[in-house]
């Protein structure tokens, strides 16, 4: 149930508290959808136009493009070419590691195969090729190349001889802010939406992102349950590092020059949304389609015009029959002690 329908349902359970024989009484009476405004003493809006702009605001933390990690023996090293902080470009060489054996394995994998083709026998000559495959392959893993451009961002070395070292490299060519959600908001969260970015380390600064990815499960966060949502800078500023925490405001709902009206006006009933207009001083109940919604005003599609008159507070005016399920209705029945059947239909 969302915030908007808990409100809605709280409201009409403190006017059944303090009216209930009113209120049973319109509803059971099967009375006319039209009174008078002035005897509820309700008071009005007139139906204007206006922009809606409804925000989320999360937080989360940079990223970047991608990232690799090598693993490697420290015994292996032969010579490191970078060290942390260094930017590299695509195929650099970052390691040369000892290539004695894979150098050995390769000659003999060549030689094997030099010998097999000279027999002529197929079957034997695709298992030497396959052979030589591989050494080739692991000779060359003795370079460690930079698969992409980036910057290299930490060398960890062995405490033991049963650790790996290890070198990170990350792509810095494009920078983004992955957040968690709250599972009840992710559905107003959309690929495409913009936001506002404030990188907490440089607060003078904002910077515009757009939502490129919504996660597509939820999972657990402490007591929660969270989606990711991740949004990209539109520029990879040297200023913001990998790892810095960011706020963003993102824009999940924005309608122009729309007909409005407070949320306090609407009613959710079992066929949809309905406000109560006021006419030459008599209410009536009225049909709304809604849209964009913000945490005051909801954007009205159809069933209203600009100057209309509406009820500010939409719960002076109970609902009748016509508006109630058959389960409705019964629970009424039951709770009145009455048979069967509704007085009035």
């Amino acid at each position: 149930m969302t915030w908007l329908k808990r409100w809605k349902w709280a409201v009409v359970a403190a006017v059944v508290v303090v009216g209930a024989g009113i209120a049973l009484g319109v509803i059971l009476g099967g009375l006319g959808s039209a009174s008078s405004a002035t005897d509820q003493g309700g008071q009005t809006y007139v139906v204007a136009r206006g922009d809606i702009t409804k925000s989320l605001t999360v937080y989360g933390k940079v990223v970047p493009a991608q990232e690799y990690t090598f693993t490697f023996r420290g015994d292996d090293i032969n010579e490191m070419f970078v060290k942390v902080g260094n930017r590299v470009e695509e195929g650099d060489v970052l390691i040369e590691l000892d290539r004695t054996q894979a150098e050995l394995s390769l000659l003999e994998a060549e030689r094997a195969l030099q010998e097999a083709k000279a027999a002529g026998v197929p079957n034997t000559i695709r298992n030497k090729e396959l052979s030589h495959q591989i050494a080739l392959g692991q000779y060359n893993e003795t370079t460690l190349r930079a698969p992409f451009a980036g910057v290299i961002t930490r060398i960890t070395q062995a405490t033991s001889s049963s650790e790996m070292w290890s070198l990170k490299l990350i792509d810095t060519s494009q920078l983004y802010i992955e957040a968690s959600v709250d599972q009840l908001d992710a559905p107003d969260v959309a690929v495409g939406q913009t936001a506002m970015a404030l990188i907490e380390p440089l607060p003078d600064m904002s910077w515009t992102v757009e939502v490129v990815e919504v996660g597509g499960m939820a999972t657990s966060s402490g007591n929660s349950t969270v989606v990711s949502v991740t949004a990209l800078l539109a520029e990879a500023d040297p200023s913001i590092l990998v790892g810095y925490t960011a706020e963003m405001e993102i824009l999940t709902a924005h309608a122009e020059d729309v007909l409005i009206v407070p949320i306090t006006c609407l009613r959710e009933l079992p066929r949809g949304w309905m406000v109560m207009k006021v006419v030459d001083g008599e209410q009536t109940k009225q049909a709304v389609a809604i849209g964009a919604m913000s945490h005051q005003y909801v954007e009205i599609r159809s069933g209203l015009q600009e100057g209309d008159v509406i009820l500010l507070n939409s719960t002076v005016a109970p609902p009748g029959p016509q508006d109630m399920s058959e389960d409705q209705k019964e629970a009424i029945r039951g709770r009145m002690g009455i048979p069967g059947g509704v007085p009035g239909k």
